[in-house]
């Protein structure tokens, strides 16, 4: 009953991510939301903040395809939507998206919004009011050049804002894109319509800095106080073949690894590994070896449907330690390219990734040649 009322609930809303900035000020190689934090990209945490909606549009710079396509696969649910030249140009493109009678806006560069937040902005739309917004208190002191601001009712504005889908819209036509910051001010400005400052958090900041990356860091690893470890043993065998995957990285071998998916027993070991911190079973409970649409899977998405559940948890990677026990492949003209694959997989640092290789000295069935074992050790923080 709960699940079938949240379901309607969802279908009244639509959200709109504003994904679509360089980040000029973050700097560094990747615009901030594309950036990692705690395991997962800004932007991941941020289309998982605003929960359960019926359609979400997230506005991109189709420059930066070869960063969100990956992120944004794992979300079937997504509309990618171009960005304009401007942040209010972006979000009219991603509203015009939609079809839902409320409408989200939020940054892509708010990773941290929380649970009751979102509800009591949605529950004042639902209510009546037809524009909200998330607010806090502003507590420091205030000066513009040597004179002191009253900051008695001056509070920061967050995201997301709220609003009737209808009235933004029609905001949106009419607004001059250059003259607003954020949509709240915009619906003001061109309908006069108040939005209902809802009480935010101040956790909810945006990222625009490298020192804002690091502090949300250490909040979700504050949240995430309990440290796990998980373990795991996974094996192939060789088979006909030219070439073998490990670690999401194709090796040059005289065989190749059999299995019903890409056989790559590195990443089979981490996921299972990652499963079992958070009592979620193991890979053949989610990918049945019997079930064609998993054959040949490339299994990197193996390692992500793992660490989705462990989001799910509130859990973080910590990190991950690896040996792999086999005669060939010889693993050390790769262990650079392969060590650079799991942090991208993982959203690891490489100093977060122990890498190790060993033979059996000849003896049994992997002394033999027949395949290759490998064992991951991972652990991870998950709220106590």
């Amino acid at each position: 009953m709960q699940d079938a009322a949240k379901n309607r609930d969802s279908a009244k809303w639509g959200a709109v991510i504003v994904a679509a900035g360089g980040g000029a000020r973050f700097g560094g190689a990747l615009p901030k939301q594309y950036t990692t934090l705690a395991g997962c990209s800004v932007l991941a945490r941020a289309i998982e903040a605003v929960g359960h909606v019926a359609r979400c549009a997230v506005v991109v710079d189709p420059a930066h395809a070869a960063h969100y396509q990956p992120i944004l696969a794992q979300y079937p649910h997504i509309r990618v939507v171009p960005g304009g030249s401007t942040r209010s140009q972006s979000v009219a493109n991603g509203v015009a998206a939609l079809d839902t009678p409320y409408v989200l806006v939020h940054d892509a560069a708010r990773p941290l919004l929380d649970p009751a937040a979102l509800a009591r902005i949605k529950a004042v739309i639902e209510g009546g009011a037809q524009a909200a917004t998330l607010a806090v208190p502003v507590s420091d002191t205030l000066l513009r050049g040597q004179e002191i601001i009253d900051r008695v009712g001056v509070v920061a504005i967050q995201t997301p804002q709220a609003f009737v889908r209808d009235l933004l819209l029609r905001a949106h036509g009419t607004a001059d894109a250059q003259a607003y910051t954020d949509d709240a001010s915009l619906v003001y400005g061109e309908t006069r319509v108040e939005a209902v400052q809802v009480p935010g958090n101040p956790d909810n900041f945006k990222i625009t800095t490298a020192d804002d990356l690091a502090r949300a860091h250490r909040i979700l690893l504050a949240r995430a106080d309990q440290i796990r470890s998980g373990f795991a043993l996974d094996f192939h065998r060789f088979g006909p073949g030219s070439g073998v995957r490990l670690f999401g990285v194709d090796l040059p071998c005289d065989h190749a690894l059999i299995g019903h998916s890409d056989a790559d027993a590195g990443l089979h070991a981490i996921a299972d590994a990652i499963l079992g911190t958070i009592g979620a079973g193991d890979i053949g409970m989610l990918f049945s070896p019997n079930d064609p649409q998993w054959k040949g899977m490339d299994s990197a998405r193996i390692v992500a449907r793992a660490l989705d559940l462990l989001r799910a948890r509130g859990g973080i990677l910590v990190n991950a330690d690896i040996m792999l026990m086999s005669e060939f492949p010889r693993i050390g003209p790769h262990r650079a390219a392969i060590v650079a694959r799991l942090s991208e997989i993982l959203g690891l640092a490489p100093d977060a990734i122990g890498l190790k290789a060993t033979t059996t000295e000849g003896m049994g069935a992997i002394g033999r040649g027949e395949g290759v074992a490998v064992q991951a050790l991972v652990s991870v923080r998950v709220p106590s």
